[in-house]
């Protein structure tokens, strides 16, 4: 019988994840419009986790709007909706009230993920903010946002 002995080293810092090259695609504003990520160049960025079908989304998005609508064009802060909904209808009937712009239906299950677990999350609603140079300062401020928005940029 042969023993097998393994061990586990967790190596902080040393898998990052390239956060400008995860970012670096197409999104799309209210009007339908694609935006890149050379528009967002020198901004804030949020990434909002949140789905429909789930109440503490539904009671955190309208705070989360009434924050943004207020600081972010003197704070230069943009946030981009990721959306947690099972389809792309659902999806887009939630986005009618939010003013910032989205992910993709079509790349939620793929590039979607991988910008949630920058969250280091495992709930929804969820706010990941990242500086202008592509580094992540806050996995979650959700709270923050909405009980200190005067802190912005909310860092860790």
């Amino acid at each position: 019988m042969k023993t097998v002995i393994c061990f586990v080293v967790a190596l902080t810092g040393v898998l990052s994840i390239d956060v400008k090259s995860l970012l670096d695609t197409t999104y799309t504003d209210k009007a339908g419009n694609n935006v890149t990520l050379a528009d967002l160049s020198g901004k804030y960025i949020g990434l909002y986790f949140c789905a429909s079908w789930y109440d503490n989304c539904e009671v955190y998005t309208p705070k989360l709007v009434k924050v943004y609508n207020k600081i972010h064009e003197d704070k230069n802060w943009v946030i981009i909706w990721i959306s947690e909904d099972h389809t792309e209808a659902a999806s887009d009937q939630d986005f009618k009230d939010m003013p910032w712009i989205r992910l993709n239906w079509n790349e939620k299950s793929t590039r979607g993920k991988s910008m949630f677990k920058l969250s280091k999350q495992h709930f929804i609603p969820a706010v990941t903010m990242i500086d202008p140079n592509y580094k992540v300062i806050n996995t979650e401020c959700s709270d923050l946002i909405t009980f200190q928005p005067e802190d912005f940029p909310w860092q860790e």
